[in-house]
């Protein structure tokens, strides 16, 4: 795992934070499965679509692939990484036949309230981590609310505001 410092910067891009996102530098991507989350940051930079998520809700997993036959080496990957799961290997050549996809199956979580899948439990597992770094009220709640899917978390914030706002006319 990443010291804490270079956790907190990956966590910050990929939550969208000011955190300064370097050029991409060009390589062999690696992937390092116990760092991952499958939160799905790379495959969403990824331009060439050399990595795919798919969910598998029968099973109840999500499938990550990376193929190389379909990567251009743009790095795009890596800097988008919260956990530094994605990394480039440097002037890696790649063979005149690729090799297979590589795959990985991940657990997904499902939502206390609703029963729906909604993360990865990896990736809840990171979010609650991260939250407990944090001592402010809004991080407690936070927390509280990291085994429900957005939807519901939608729902509870509504009656939350409902009632707050009931209480302020009476």
């Amino acid at each position: 795992m990443p010291d804490g410092d270079d956790q907190a910067a990956r966590a910050e891009r990929h939550l969208g934070g000011t955190a300064r996102v370097h050029e991409p530098v060009k390589g062999k991507p690696r992937h390092d499965f116990e760092r991952c989350i499958a939160c799905a940051a790379c495959a969403v930079a990824c331009d060439a679509g050399a990595i795919r998520i798919f969910i598998d809700e029968d099973e109840g997993l999500l499938v990550w692939t990376l193929d190389l036959y379909d990567c251009t080496q743009c790095g795009r990957c890596v800097p988008v990484c919260p956990t530094g799961a994605m990394g480039l290997i440097e002037g890696a050549e790649f063979a005149d036949d690729p090799e297979p996809p590589k795959r990985c199956l991940f657990a997904l979580a499902e939502c206390e309230s609703c029963g729906r899948y909604y993360a990865t439990n990896k990736e809840v597992a990171f979010a609650t981590e991260l939250l407990e770094q944090e001592e402010h009220a809004d991080a407690a709640r936070a927390r509280a609310l990291t085994s429900i899917c957005p939807d519901c978390k939608r729902l509870h914030d509504a009656k939350a505001a409902a009632r707050r706002s009931g209480m302020k006319r009476g």
